[in-house]
């Protein structure tokens, strides 16, 4: 099998959930030098999948991850430590198996009832 038969890139969808659940991972990369990631959406979706991701080192996705709990933050420009972060994911079932459910957890802060609670506590 040829290395580049793992790999499909996708134009938008409409569906992400569906891609999610087939996914092993996800990258988001956004170059810091073009534009900052004010929220991240992509990453949270991804994490509330139980996917790791891999984000840029900048930004409020950047603020989603802890690097090396439930995902990497690594610059764009620097391809072959995203490379070595992919392989040493995938390589390793445990410490992926952990990194995706720490990814799990931390998108329930965001869950409907944690934002609506967050809310209601502002206005008390």
């Amino acid at each position: 099998m040829d290395k580049t038969d793992k790999l499909k890139i996708l134009s938008r969808q409409d569906d992400v959930a569906s891609l999610y659940n087939k996914a092993s991972l996800v990258l988001n990369l956004s170059d810091k030098h073009k534009f900052i990631e004010t929220f991240g959406l992509t990453a949270l979706e991804a994490m509330s999948s139980g996917l790791p991701v891999i984000v840029p080192t900048e930004g409020g996705i950047a603020e989603m991850v802890e690097d090396g709990k439930n995902g990497y933050k690594i610059d764009v420009q620097d391809l072959e430590k995203i490379e070595v972060h992919i392989k040493l994911l995938l390589s390793d079932r445990n410490r992926y198996q952990q990194m995706a459910t720490n990814a799990q957890k931390y998108s329930q802060s965001f869950s409907e009832e944690s934002m609506i609670s967050k809310i209601a506590e502002i206005f008390k």
